[in-house]
């Protein structure tokens, strides 16, 4: 009992500080002192340091010998472009995969986080994501799955550095229910087609994310 407790409070922790991190609320270069997350999670030192060790396995924080944690810097532009390249080439074959696989049930969730996001939230990243593992999961290729949720949450910590514009989201709503709707019609092509535009239409957003951060930096 004790034991999943502390992996409770150990994923607790995770996810908490991630989302700071995703949100912009811990910067790229912020040191992440133990007392402090301590007092602003109450949470204790010990599932603390197991977060930041997965955070550090993601790629979203750099444990330094002698220094500690440190919000990692975000990819260059020129490796976000081969990130991007990995993305499409990876998640559209996770699709094709999953296309087979996925239940009514799996569509039913899929539904519900599309209309999530046409309310466009202020933390629509977040359904985002979560429409795209869902698809992913359902490919039954769990190591590529692993792959892919690192990729994405590299972009991701320069993604939500600022919020999304609302033209933006409508955008990406669009092209999700094109996803949801080839993928309930066996239409690999189509499949294909919409995932590759998806993912790399968020390539026009990292731009002029990193456009912003060069003007504040």
């Amino acid at each position: 009992m004790a034991d999943n407790k502390s992996s409770m409070k150990s994923l607790r922790a995770y996810e908490t500080i991630r989302d700071m991190i995703l949100t912009g609320v811990k910067r790229p270069g912020t040191r992440l002192i133990l007392s402090e997350l301590e007092t602003e999670l109450e949470i204790g030192r010990g599932p603390i340091r197991e977060a930041l060790m997965r955070l550090d396995r993601s790629g979203l924080v750099r444990n330094i010998p002698y220094k500690g944690a440190i919000v990692a810097t975000p990819p260059t532009r020129k490796e976000i472009r081969h990130i991007y390249d990995l993305r499409v080439t990876l998640e559209v074959k996770l699709a094709i995969e999953a296309m087979e696989n996925l239940t009514e049930s799996d569509f039913s969730v899929l539904d519900s986080l599309l209309t999530s996001m046409e309310t466009l939230p202020e933390n629509h990243y977040h359904y985002d994501r979560q429409f795209h593992s869902h698809i992913n999961e359902a490919s039954d290729l769990p190591h590529l799955c692993t792959i892919a949720q690192t990729l994405a949450l590299v972009v991701e910590s320069v993604l939500s550095i600022y919020r999304w514009e609302t033209d933006h989201c409508k955008k990406f709503n669009s092209e999700h229910r094109a996803i949801f709707d080839a993928l309930k019609a066996k239409d690999a092509d189509a499949v294909k087609k919409n995932v590759e535009k998806n993912i790399k239409n968020g390539l026009d957003i990292i731009n002029e994310t990193y456009d912003k951060m060069f003007r504040i930096f």
